[in-house]
């Protein structure tokens, strides 16, 4: 196991300040708390457990050509855009996803990514066809030392 530390703001009850460059895991120095993850380094998993406690598939990873170096990685989120389930409830997520196994994956196929986009859909969508009736999240992180930093759009 490994156990990955959440940081935020100074000043928040037990917590760490932000490092430079910017939080890690999603925390954007919103939160009054912080806990520790423990994630296991089995191998990635079809279905993943989330901090929001929402379950979540893989759909696809996509490399931008336009951009070379980066990658969108699109999980089924099937219960976002419910009560409870709203942007800020699934923020974090999507940086356990980027860091535990969206990162892990395309390293392990032999990529080197800069920058990762996590996505978040309720419903299958084809990449670059406008979905109005599907709700999308999206959060770009940056690779930098094996971590994925949080770029705020």
């Amino acid at each position: 196991m490994i156990l990955l530390r959440r940081n935020t703001s100074p000043g928040a009850p037990g917590c760490d300040a932000a490092p430079a460059g910017g939080a890690r895991l999603g925390c954007r120095g919103c939160l009054s708390f912080c806990f520790a993850l423990l994630v296991s380094t089995a191998p990635i998993a079809a279905q993943v457990d989330l901090p929001s406690g929402q379950k979540v598939e893989m759909f696809d990873h996509i490399a931008d050509e336009g951009v070379p170096g980066t990658y969108r990685v699109r999980y089924l989120a099937p219960e976002i855009g419910q009560d409870g389930r709203g942007y800020m409830d699934v923020a974090d997520d999507m940086a356990v996803l980027c860091e535990t196994r969206a990162l892990p994956k395309l390293v392990a196929e032999g990529n080197a990514p800069e920058r990762i986009v996590v996505t978040l859909m309720s419903a299958p969508v084809e990449f670059g066809v406008m979905t109005p009736d599907v709700t999308q999240f999206f959060e770009s992180y940056s690779i930098e030392n094996g971590l994925c930093i949080w770029e705020a759009f």
